[in-house]
């Protein structure tokens, strides 16, 4: 089998700073590439089809991911946490296969009972299709999750790039030759088709039988846990959007809808390539000396890790949030500004959620994956009580209410790092600390730039762009001058290892 891995003893180490800056770059890139595909094929499936056929897709949409999510189960992340020279993950994949096609025969046979009651052709058509995404989709999970297991993050971002690209190509094509709704769901079976393709090409390996019982309890219990904590997630976000809709109307929920997908769409640049890289990023420090040390290694690669996603992360949210008004304007158009100021709210809401993006790899690196779903449960509670209290008394509060309740998970997250996961607070702080007096220097460049008169005659977009440059530069170099060792850091993982640090056996 063909891999990238270094094992202990076969051979030099890889630099592993200069890998890691090169997979940030290209996970960084693969997230750009589909968020700009992505919103590409909304705007023109939007104008194309008409509210009608593009409510219908979003209906069906929202059903198969639910038994997508169900069909996904824990496979990707159990296999991520599996160490070096194990034949699990190929097994795991085979699971992949047979939950994948089952949770689709029961699509089929609810699309059938469904046609028996008088479901109309297109949307019957329209739901087998689905059911067939379904279970493509959940092979690729768990075969990126072998990707990442063989520390091949570039390539599983390269495989998503090129993938993206031919399925929204494919979209595209059906939308103007007037395939109507069946278009967006012909892209997607050729994103997951290219992408399993390619996937199995770089692997080499098929789905393997015969996972040992104890290794399929040990599954079964990771994925219990992983697929409660999840399953909770997707129904608290889909809880805001149906509340919202019944206490306000279609139009709250547009403009509420929209500040979530632009902030929603900075926040996985960040969050995506930051959890793909801590799984392994943890799972390399967990393994990579006595076990005597390895609480203090993972503690020290997550106060690492959490420095580099609040460096990269909060400048982004900060501009966003400051020049909202320029960013809504410039992308959707005047019509849109009342989502504006839902913008600048929730874009402060992404800075409190950072810590999370650890939680899942975390835990289970840690082997703590039971205490997801009660930490879930908390949160689910917690925010179906503020969005109750908070959606009769208006779209603005509801914004504010979710500002308080992620203030409120970043506390809990933070307990839950520290009681089971062993991670000092003082180390994190300690990392942090020395970003926010550049941070302060940034966001006081921003504002004094927005108050002035500088580029009041140009287009808002490019307004807001330069304004980011600007003060994005005022940061960097006070980060630069202020914080030394970490961008030493950062340029070492630019510069070739002239030590070899690994031995023959």
């Amino acid at each position: 089998m063909h891999t990238d891995r270094s094992p202990k003893g076969q051979g030099p180490a890889l630099n592993a700073g200069r890998k890691t800056a090169g997979d940030i770059a290209v996970t960084v890139t693969e997230r750009l590439v589909s968020q700009v595909s992505q919103f590409a094929v909304f705007v023109l499936a939007a104008r194309l089809l008409g509210p009608v056929e593009f409510g219908t897709f979003a209906i069906v949409s929202a059903c198969a991911i639910l038994l997508l999510r169900l069909a996904e189960a824990g496979w990707a992340p159990f296999i991520m946490t599996r160490s070096d020279g194990d034949n699990t993950p190929y097994q795991v994949v085979m699971i992949a296969v047979l939950s994948g096609f089952a949770f689709a025969a029961v699509g089929f046979a609810g699309t059938l009972a469904a046609k028996g009651f008088g479901l109309a052709p297109d949307l019957t058509a329209l739901s087998m299709l689905f059911c067939l995404w379904i279970a493509l989709a959940t092979i690729f999970t768990a075969q990126k999750g072998v990707l990442i297991w063989l520390n091949r993050i570039k390539t599983a971002a390269i495989i998503e790039i090129t993938s993206e690209l031919v399925g929204g190509a494919v979209s595209v094509i059906c939308l103007f030759q007037g395939a109507g709704v069946l278009s967006l769901v012909y892209g997607r079976l050729t994103y997951q088709g290219t992408a399993l393709i390619l996937s199995f090409a770089i692997t080499r390996r098929i789905p393997a039988w015969g996972l040992p019982a104890t290794v399929r309890q040990e599954l079964l219990t990771f994925s219990v846990q992983i697929l409660s904590s999840r399953m909770l997630i997707n129904v608290r976000l889909h809880f805001i959007t149906l509340a919202l809709g019944a206490f306000l109307g279609p139009i709250a929920v547009g403009y509420f809808r929209v500040a979530e997908r632009l902030v929603g769409a900075a926040y996985e640049l960040v969050a995506v390539p930051g959890q793909l890289l801590a799984w392994t990023l943890l799972r390399r420090a967990r393994d990579a000396g006595q076990v005597e040390g390895r609480a203090a290694r993972i503690e020290q690669q997550v106060a690492r890790h959490l420095k580099v996603l609040m460096a990269i992360g909060t400048p982004l949210f900060l501009w966003l949030s400051v020049m909202h008004g320029e960013i809504v304007a410039g992308l959707l158009g005047p019509e849109w500004q009342p989502a504006g100021v839902l913008v600048a709210i929730l874009a402060l809401c992404p800075i409190l959620m950072l810590p999370g993006i650890l939680t899942e790899p975390l835990l289970s690196i840690c082997g703590q994956t039971r205490r997801l779903p009660a930490f879930t449960a908390i949160i689910f509670a917690v925010s179906v009580g503020a969005t109750c209290v908070a959606a009769p008394l208006g779209v603005m509060t509801l914004a504010w209410s979710q500002l308080a309740v992620y203030s409120g998970i970043m506390l809990l997250t933070l307990h839950l790092f520290t009681r089971h996961a062993n991670i000092g607070l003082a180390g994190i702080t300690k990392a942090l600390r020395s970003t926010v007096l550049p941070l302060t220097l940034g966001l006081i460049t921003l504002l004094v730039l927005r108050a002035s008169p500088i580029g009041v005659d140009w287009p808002q977009l490019v307004r807001a762009v330069a304004f980011g440059l600007m003060s994005g530069g005022v940061y960097v170099i006070a980060l630069m001058l202020l914080d030394r060792p970490f961008w030493d850091q950062i340029a070492a993982a630019f510069r070739p290892d002239p030590v070899q640090q690994g031995t023959l056996s």
